[in-house]
């Protein structure tokens, strides 16, 4: 994701010269790069509320102002329109920053679409207006403890069972999150014996080692030593077994990795966590071989071009087989069904891959790829009005001559050229060659369209 820190920083300077407008406009342009910015989603209500902190509109103006918003976010709802959904609710704020339906609204919306970051600044402002909206407080306790951030947390779910007492899921997460912070913090104050002081000292060790960040190659070999010495006596240890893969991949020992992986899915086969990582860490093994295979086709070595094709096709295989296992899992990861689209498209299979192309539309974070994927396969499949038409949505999406928008716009003018559209492919050739000269062939296309 493109480093977007310049910007925020430059939309905070704005916010303390008082330019509200333009602050939100900067970090509306932040969002656009990365949807799941949270600095940026909790810097434009900080900026609306500063603008409106002297004349809030009236609780009747903002029900009027707010009620075909809720019109239509009833319509985005049935249609499970989320990025529509976080649009409305973006555009309802800065004229009432302080609603806590709508940032519980849009909170919901970007979890759906997998911004967990953005969704966190959504529901810190919905709690701060709603305190007592039990649902809101139990998700940005999740949230939080997702984060590490256990006090935060803990607050939260305390929070949530004043309200409601006997809420399970409340006091269960309390006294989770009341242990981790007795092992965070050593233990030994509720130690009262000696079992337990062993106890808290051997959880202490644990935390520490699971929150141990590995850097050197050394690091590595010692956390891998000791974690193979503790199977030995836990072989079964669900919790190190993982961790120990983790560490193999770190130290590219993809193979025992897999294997390490494979005995967690014996032991629990329906451990998502588990069976991710085996997948993540297959297809990393055959993303190497394939770099070692095109070395060699590189060297001249004999064999070397067929090992190589070998090698892609069952990588294209098995990215396949392991999205579409993750996307019948969490259906609505609109991330996973742009990734099994790309890999259904390299497979041929055209139609499948449109299929999860126009369900990954739907997410800002992959909107552009997904209709530049969209273009070429209907392209693929001889649909040139189709085609163009969501090529021109793509490109049309940017600002600026970046390589994604000459890549878009080098496809659009091929299509065009393929469907006969001789001067709308010219026109289209000369914007690249107006940018960038020296962009693939541009230059001889133009030549011989403008000869033809």
């Amino acid at each position: 994701m493109p480093d977007v820190s310049r910007y925020i920083e430059r939309a905070e300077n704005e916010v303390k010269r008082r330019n509200y407008d333009e602050a939100i406009s900067l970090y509306s342009e932040i969002l656009q790069i990365d949807p799941d910015c949270g600095e940026a989603r909790s810097g434009i209500r900080r900026a609306a509320l500063k603008k409106l902190e002297k004349r809030y509109p009236s609780p009747f103006l903002r029900g009027i102002l707010n009620f075909p918003t809720f019109l239509l976010l009833g319509l985005a709802g049935l249609f499970r329109a989320h990025g529509w959904t976080v649009n409305l609710c973006e555009a309802a704020l800065r004229r009432d920053p302080r609603n806590a339906a709508l940032n519980d609204r849009l909170g919901r919306a970007l979890l759906e679409l997998g911004h967990r970051d953005g969704a966190l600044a959504a529901y810190k402002v919905a709690t701060e207006y709603d305190s007592k909206n039990i649902e809101a407080l139990k998700t940005l306790g999740r949230l939080l403890y997702e984060r590490k951030e256990l006090d935060e947390a803990l607050k939260c779910f305390e929070k949530a069972l004043k309200i409601n007492p006997r809420d399970q899921e409340a006091n269960k997460m309390r006294k989770n999150l009341a242990a981790e912070g007795a092992i965070k913090k050593g233990g030994y104050a509720e130690a009262t014996s000696a079992r337990d002081l062993a106890k808290s000292a051997r959880q202490l060790k644990e935390s520490e080692q699971t929150r141990k960040i590995v850097r050197t190659t050394e690091d590595l070999q010692a956390a891998i030593a000791e974690e193979e010495a503790a199977l030995e006596e836990n072989p079964e240890d669900v919790k190190l077994l993982l961790r120990l893969g983790t560490h193999l991949v770190q130290a590219r020992k993809l193979d025992e990795a897999v294997d390490t992986f494979l005995r967690v899915t014996r032991i629990d086969p329906e451990n998502v966590e588990a069976l991710e990582r085996l997948g993540d860490t297959r297809i990393r093994r055959l993303e190497l071989r394939i770099q070692e295979a095109e070395k060699d086709v590189r060297a001249g070595e004999e064999g070397a071009p067929e090992r190589a094709a070998r090698l892609r096709r069952d990588l294209t295989l098995l990215q396949i087989e392991e999205f579409e296992r993750r996307v019948e899992l969490h259906p609505t990861d609109l991330g996973l069904r742009f990734r099994l689209g790309q890999a259904l498209i390299k497979d041929g299979r055209l139609d499948e891959a449109i299929e999860q192309f126009q369900q990954a539309v739907k997410d800002p974070k992959h909107r552009v790829q997904a209709l530049h994927q969209l273009g070429r396969a209907f392209g693929r499949k001889g649909i040139m009005d189709l085609a163009m038409k969501q090529l021109q949505e793509a490109e049309s999406a940017l600002s600026g001559m970046t390589p994604q928008r000459k890549e878009i716009l080098y496809d659009l003018a091929q299509i065009c050229e393929k469907a006969g559209a001789t001067e709308e492919a010219l026109k289209t050739y000369k914007r690249i060659y107006e940018a960038d000269i020296s962009f693939k062939d541009v230059g001889p296309r133009i030549e011989a369209l403008s000869g033809s």
